[in-house]
């Protein structure tokens, strides 16, 4: 059977809670994984203090931060199609829909 670790008798360090949990205080007797983990883990003192390796959205938000910003040119679909067009040899193209389309 599994020993959980409590403190208090009910709720065990795991996150199980039952009035017929097999608990102990003794840290030596306990044989829950879970509870091992939570048993092993370090204080939050001593986290706080070393030092945070700063996460991928921080490392990118920085980057973009030191790079200029570059102007964005304004795209416009409509003007670009019309370039292609007038670029080509021949200045007529094929209908796409039930209307008639013009010479661009």
């Amino acid at each position: 059977m599994v020993t959980h670790y409590s403190a208090n008798g009910a709720n065990a360090a795991c996150g199980r809670t039952s009035q017929t949990l097999n608990s102990t205080q003794a840290a030596d007797q306990v044989s829950c994984k879970s509870c091992l983990r939570s048993l092993a883990a370090p204080d939050s003192a001593a986290v706080a203090a070393k030092a945070k390796t700063p996460s991928l959205a921080e490392l990118r938000k920085q980057r973009q931060q030191q790079a200029a910003p570059a102007p964005v040119p304004a795209f416009s679909v409509k003007a670009s199609w019309q370039a292609r067009l007038s670029s080509q040899a021949d200045r007529w193209r094929l209908p796409r829909g039930a209307r008639k389309q013009i010479c661009v």
